[in-house]
């Protein structure tokens, strides 16, 4: 009896991690939504990326973090389980669900489309 409970535990709790994770999509996602950014990948770190919507390519790779987070573009960092997929001056649209009101902003996607390699 306690061997079912157990395993049926685990298993719920399986299913509910599997929705965690951050999922790359080919989906359109729809950029004018108000849960949706489309930005450039400008900073890295070892968990997180940092998307600033409103710049160009460009900015995106030649200016630095500091020039870019004037407060007057959307800029946000997204935790991802794998950063290697992203690389500077790429154009991404990701879907969040809960944003951390700081500026930059701090999110979890929970689809991430991208437009553009960079």
């Amino acid at each position: 009896m306690r061997k079912r409970i157990f395993i049926s535990i685990f298993f719920l709790m399986f299913i509910a991690s599997a929705g965690c994770g951050t999922e790359v999509t080919s989906d359109e996602l729809n950029p004018s939504e108000a849960n949706v950014q489309e930005g450039y990948v400008v900073d890295k770190s070892e968990e997180r990326i940092l998307v600033i919507s409103d710049i160009t390519e460009e900015e995106a790779v030649e200016s630095s973090q500091e020039e870019l987070l004037d407060g007057e573009n959307e800029a946000v960092w997204y935790t991802v389980e794998d950063t290697a997929t992203y690389e500077i001056g790429q154009l991404l649209r990701l879907e969040w669900d809960h944003m951390a009101e700081s500026y930059p902003g701090q999110s979890e996607p929970e689809h991430v489309q991208v437009v553009d390699e960079g």
